[in-house]
């Protein structure tokens, strides 16, 4: 068997660890712990590029039963994954949807959303050609996000409870829920809980109450609801209402970027490398394209075999590796296969073949930092590790 020369470590206790936790941040901000919503596991974008087969395994072992995916291509993968291992949880696609493609989702039982009347009406006459009725879905509401979904802006609240209303009274569609994004919750996380009310993520939720009440007026049920994804999880607990959707603190990262050790989160992806060789660079020589950096005095190098082309990007070459617990600064761009990090003062000896992790435990950069050299969000830094990176399950 070939040894990866390049592999995200994926740790399956951090990962139950974060999944627990949010389970009790989440009785604990309920009143008396009665009505504890269910958590919707978000493994979209390939688990946020931490794997969705590792993932979704080791969340269903920690007894998760409801996921939440992208697309219909995600949501196809998952159920295969899922019945192989005996299970069949609740699968949500939370965007858009071919209308060509709703009989082969429907078929393999997983719930869509429809992002307008329209886009309801069309999966509907599809669903119906193909004989796999009813269509079992949620609505999307814009709440402010001016993105997707049914408009809930006060000046069209009435019009859209209508809408919905007689997608109800259709006997090809089954509303089982009703969901909306908040577009500013991460960023309101350390604002002063005094004046949550002005916020934009309560405006949000207002607007979103104010549609469900209008169709429970018209006897209209919305099924099961859920608005709070995994900043409102830790700081807009009146917006918990059936579900919460817990996305990137499933995966130990706080939504806003920024470090937040009471939130009890561990980091479950850990990206190591390998030393591919070691050189020394004379005075005056310089290191990789565009020869960005010059050695002013003898340096010893050693060049990792990873790069841009494994989702290390450029914007990573202001970071550190660590070899045996000491960092090391990266030196020059970072290449398509290899970057370059400085050892002169290591610490001890270092020789090819050893293990570098980039990012990922007590030693090397954390994925803050990375981010915050990229002027990016961790998000972006998870996602961009490429598929030809390996992924291996730990502990």
């Amino acid at each position: 068997m070939i040894k990866e020369r390049t592999r995200a470590v994926i740790s399956l206790s951090a990962l139950r660890h974060n999944y627990l936790t949010i389970q009790k941040a989440l009785k604990d901000r309920t009143p008396d712990g009665q009505n504890v919503p269910e958590v919707l596991c978000v493994v979209k974008a390939n688990a946020y590029g931490h794997d969705v087969s590792i993932v979704s395994e080791a969340l269903g072992n920690a007894g998760c039963r409801f996921f939440a995916v992208s697309s219909a291509e995600e949501a196809l993968e998952l159920r295969k994954l899922e019945l192989s291992r005996g299970r069949e949880p609740q699968i949500l696609i939370l965007g858009y949807t071919l209308p060509e493609n709703t009989a082969e989702i429907l078929s393999a039982h997983v719930l869509l959303t429809a992002v307008s009347p329209e886009h309801a009406l069309a999966m509907a006459d599809a669903a119906e050609k193909a004989g796999v009725l009813p269509l079992r879905l949620h609505i999307k509401l814009d709440t402010g996000m001016n993105r997707v979904g049914f408009s809930a802006h006060e000046d069209n609240a009435v019009r859209t409870a209508d809408a919905i209303a007689r997608l109800a009274a259709d006997p090809r569609i089954e509303i089982c829920g009703m969901f909306t994004h908040f577009a500013c919750c991460d960023d309101e996380m350390e604002a002063d809980p005094a004046h949550a009310e002005e916020r934009m993520t309560m405006q949000q939720y207002r607007r979103f109450l104010r549609i469900r009440s209008l169709l429970e007026e018209r006897g209209v049920s919305c099924g099961f609801c859920h608005t709070a994804n995994s900043a409102a999880i830790f700081t807009y607990p009146t917006t918990y209402l059936d579900g919460v959707r817990a996305g990137i603190a499933l995966y130990g990262i706080s939504p806003d970027g920024k470090l937040h050790p009471e939130l009890d989160l561990r980091p479950v992806m850990r990206l190591e490398t390998t030393v591919g060789h070691i050189h020394t660079l004379p005075v005056g020589e310089h290191v990789s394209y565009g020869a960005t950096y010059t050695a002013e005095n003898e340096r010893v190098l050693a060049t990792l075999t990873i790069g841009y082309g494994d989702g290390f990007l450029r914007y990573c070459s202001p970071s550190h590796a660590a070899i045996g617990g000491q960092k090391f600064p990266i030196v020059g761009r970072i290449c398509m296969d290899q970057c370059m990090i400085d050892i002169t003062d290591a610490k001890s000896t270092i020789i090819p073949g050893d293990t570098v992790v980039l990012f990922g435990d007590d030693h090397g950069e954390t994925l803050l930092q990375l981010a915050e050299y990229g002027r990016t969000i961790p998000y972006e830094c998870l996602c961009a590790i490429s598929p030809r990176v390996m992924r291996i399950a730990g502990n």
